[in-house]
């Protein structure tokens, strides 16, 4: 019997980061894409363990979700 190798999660950071790389954007126009300011995506984008870490909204991980399965389809 095969065994299944279960992925790995991404993080926040490695989420995001390769959202932007797929969509080929910078930060300000992948901030602006998903309707946030700069500062708000800096700190989605911050390490965990630094004092501007902050914890991306379920909903924005839905959001961009959406948006990465719609630019494959139109792609």
């Amino acid at each position: 019997m095969a065994s299944k190798v279960q992925a790995t999660p991404l993080t926040q950071q490695e989420f995001l980061r390769e959202a932007m790389t797929t969509l080929g954007m910078t930060r300000a126009e992948f901030a602006k894409r998903i309707s946030v300011p700069i500062k708000t995506l800096d700190k989605w984008l911050a390490p965990n363990d630094t004092s501007d870490f902050r914890n991306m909204p379920d909903v924005v991980w839905a959001y961009v979700r959406e948006i990465l399965e719609w630019d494959k389809k139109n792609a």
